[in-house]
C-alpha cells in the first residue's frame, strides 16, 4: 500500500524543476521589492536637485517670456524704443536739461540718521 501512495504522488521532473524556478523567482522579486535601496541618500540628493532645477526652469521660462515681450515691443513700439534709448543709452532730445540725483554714500546716510534730536537727561552733581 505504501508503494501505491508513492506512485500516485509522482511528479514529472520537468514540472518540479519549473515550479521550483518560478517559486525562487517570485521570492527573489519579492526580496528586491521589499529591501530598501542601499543608496537612499543619493536618491534624496537627486530628487532635491530635480526639484531645484524644475523651479529654476519655471523662473527661466518666465524671464524668457518677459524678454520676448521686450524684444517684441522694441521691434514694434516707438515709445518702447524711446524709453530704452533714454534709460539704457542715456540719450536725450536736443535742448533737454538732464538732472542726475545720486544717493549719498553709506557713511553720510549713517551720519544723517544719527544727527536727529537726541534726548539727554541731566542729572545734578
Amino acid at each position: 500500500m505504501a508503494s501505491r501512495v508513492l506512485a500516485d504522488m509522482h511528479v514529472p521532473p520537468a514540472l518540479r524543476r519549473w515550479s521550483i524556478r518560478v517559486v525562487l523567482a517570485v521570492l527573489v522579486a519579492g526580496l528586491i521589492a521589499w529591501v530598501p535601496a542601499s543608496d537612499d541618500a543619493r536618491a534624496t540628493r537627486l530628487r532635491d536637485q530635480l526639484d531645484r532645477l524644475r523651479t529654476e526652469s519655471v523662473g527661466l521660462r518666465v524671464r524668457n517670456g518677459i524678454v520676448a515681450a521686450e524684444v517684441d515691443a522694441l521691434r514694434t513700439d516707438p515709445s518702447a524704443i524711446e524709453a530704452h534709448a533714454r534709460d539704457e543709452l542715456g540719450m536725450v532730445y536736443p535742448g533737454e536739461l538732464v538732472v542726475r540725483l545720486e544717493a549719498p554714500p553709506a557713511d553720510a546716510r549713517a551720519r544723517q540718521a544719527g544727527a536727529g534730536p537726541r534726548s539727554h537727561r541731566w542729572a545734578p552733581p
